[in-house]
């Protein structure tokens, strides 16, 4: 990741809309090379026979899950100001992304998916469930000191964990479409906590609900800035074409 060939990297805070909810990881880091060619910025690529872009995520969004404040670290083999980057790769993509700020940070600090801590997220559930009803559930969850939960893996055997210490802050809220669940949950490296199993573990079906991930909380005072930034006020309309790289941060 520090190799000479990457003197520059940029850190870019983007939205993740419910138009591209459903793409997956990879794919994600296709459109993003796809158009960061477009926009001839010179994007570092990994050496050996199967070249990846160097872009690096901080945590995969879900499938079927929209982002309001994803990360991403993008390298570079020549350095480019923050806010030449953003109003150069805003009109290349597609609808459904959106940038909302680059930074430089340095290049030889941790990956950027070692540096996440948590993440918040809002579910808001059907109409028809009572503030009330919710309301109780959360304070009953709460109570509990464990709560024994078991993980589908994609490989091997499945796995049993706690779901309760993950769980940072949980609380409700009136919304104009129903309730709205917030919440907190750790997403430290083998001890993610996911917002589907928070609702499961409440008795709502998650695929009745539509979550979206506000924020990821990284570690404080990670890494301070290296050079400017760039923000979405200094660019026009987004157009409408359209681990640590390319997928190795996924935990």
């Amino acid at each position: 990741m520090n190799e000479p060939s990457a003197p520059c990297r940029l850190r870019v805070v983007y939205a993740h809309g419910p138009q591209l909810q459903y793409i997956s990881h990879l794919d994600l880091i296709r459109v993003f090379e796809r158009a960061v060619r477009r926009a001839r910025l010179p994007l570092a690529y990994t050496q050996g026979f199967n070249a990846r872009p160097r872009i690096s995520m901080a945590s995969p969004l879900p499938v079927g899950m929209a982002g309001e404040r994803e990360l991403a670290d993008f390298y570079l083999t020549e350095r480019v100001p923050a806010g030449e980057f953003l109003s150069r790769l805003a009109p290349q993509l597609p609808p459904g992304l959106t940038l909302l700020s680059v930074e430089e940070v340095p290049r030889q600090g941790p990956s950027l998916a070692s540096l996440v801590r948590a993440a918040r997220y809002r579910a808001v559930l059907p109409a028809h469930y009572s503030l009330a009803e919710v309301q109780q559930r959360i304070n009953e969850l709460l109570q509990q000191a464990v709560l024994p939960r078991t993980r589908r893996a994609k490989k091997g055997r499945p796995t049993d964990y706690d779901l309760r210490p993950l769980i940072q802050a949980l609380t409700v809220e009136p919304g104009a479409d129903g309730p709205v669940v917030r919440m907190t949950l750790a997403a430290l490296p083998g001890a993610t906590g996911r917002p589907e199993e928070v609702l499961d573990a409440l008795g709502y079906p998650p695929a009745r609900a539509s979550i979206v991930r506000e924020e990821i909380i990284l570690a404080p005072h990670a890494e301070a800035p290296a050079g400017e930034a760039g923000l979405l006020e200094d660019v026009g309309e987004v157009s409408d074409e359209s681990g640590d790289f390319a997928g190795e941060d996924a935990p």
